[in-house]
């Protein structure tokens, strides 16, 4: 019976330079990545039975994963659906983001303020990434949302390196509404008096804009309920300090250049339109087994969004499922509802593998 290794790990690769698909070349190109394994089976070395899970975050998300302080640590871990006895379980952070990989402020990325990224970018880099550890076969990538959008894009670049793909929250294209609430995000962040370098209020007003649109008013209700006020108590209602607490948080950890380009490559998420150089749609290049997961009451990436995504991988002839996760909390329900998406995922595992 195969050991777990004690702790998941953090490493770091050197990779080729990336040209960016709407200009500029990263430089000194560098993807940080969390790793956890069987005893042995380890980024210098890998041991060739150990199936592959490449796990893509969200947009303000780390390549924690799993682990103490993970974003899914309730589904990774021994005797958990993804459980590092069974799979190589990989994340890297995303190319532009601020925790390691190359990007703003990173030696050899563009220094240029209008520089802007996609999700093929992305999704580029960290097929360059496999490509350097060796892997070149990958057993289920999944992600929610902007990871959603990346997964999906990384199976239409690479059809038949991946061979279950599980997208979460998300869609074939940004819609004009995910777009529109990025453009008041981004807005905010530019009337910041220290934009670009030094922005602080702005960023956590972006992120409490966000925050709404992450969650439904019945989760909302229920975690931040109206107070019983006094007469002539004016103490603020939670919603309130809520938002200011999740803005707060934002600001320590992230930096606004960082999240408009997470912002830029989510609007620019298309695969109705051809990959850069071919001629036919990205999602018609799709050929992993699929199970898409939309959320009943997310109001950014719909139930109905969901439904054309599966019928549009259908018609390009991959094997799908789709779920619907029922929950009070909206979109951000990927990251909060353990018991629905522990089956999920171990579904998602035992699909079948299309012939490629």
């Amino acid at each position: 019976m195969p050991t777990v290794a004690a702790l998941p790990r953090s490493f770091e690769l050197a990779l080729p330079d990336l040209a960016l698909a709407r200009g500029g070349v990263v430089h000194q190109h560098r993807s940080a990545g969390w790793w956890w394994s069987r005893e042995g089976d380890t980024p210098e070395s890998l041991q060739a039975d150990v199936p592959t899970v490449l796990i893509v975050h969200a947009l303000t998300g780390s390549a924690q994963a799993g682990g103490p302080g993970g974003w899914w640590e309730p589904l990774i871990g021994p005797g958990k659906p993804l459980d590092p006895a069974q799979f190589r379980l990989i994340c890297f952070n995303n190319l532009g983001s601020c925790y390691g990989s190359s990007g703003p402020g990173v030696a050899g990325f563009p220094a240029d303020e209008t520089v802007d990224l996609t999700g093929v970018d992305i999704a580029k880099a960290q097929i360059l990434a496999l490509d350097k550890l060796g892997i070149d076969r990958v057993h289920l990538t999944t992600g929610g949302s902007l990871g959603g959008m990346i997964t999906l894009t990384l199976a239409a670049i690479a059809p038949k390196r991946f061979e279950r793909i599980l997208p979460l929250a998300t869609s074939v294209s940004a819609s004009a509404w995910v777009v529109g609430w990025n453009h008041v995000a981004r807005q905010i962040l530019r009337l910041d008096p220290g934009y670009p370098h030094n922005v602080g209020r702005g960023l956590e007003i972006a992120r409490q804009l966000a925050i709404l649109t992450y969650r439904a008013e019945p989760g909302l209700d229920a975690r931040q309920p109206r107070p019983v006020l006094s007469k002539g108590a004016d103490t603020g209602y939670p919603v309130q300090s809520y938002l200011e607490h999740q803005g707060r948080k934002l600001r320590s950890r992230f930096a606004a250049r960082a999240y408009e380009l997470q912002l830029a490559a989510m609007d620019h998420h298309d695969l109705t339109q051809p990959l850069p150089g071919d001629t036919v749609p990205a999602i018609s290049r799709v050929r992993a087994s699929t199970e898409v997961v939309d959320v009943d009451t997310d109001q950014l990436f719909t139930p109905a969004q969901a439904a054309v995504l599966a019928q549009q991988l259908r018609a390009s002839g991959a094997k799908v499922e789709r779920t619907t996760v029922k929950s009070i909390h909206g979109h951000d329900a990927f990251l909060i509802e353990w018991g629905s998406l522990a089956p999920i995922l171990t579904r998602a595992l035992q699909l079948q593998a299309p012939t490629l």
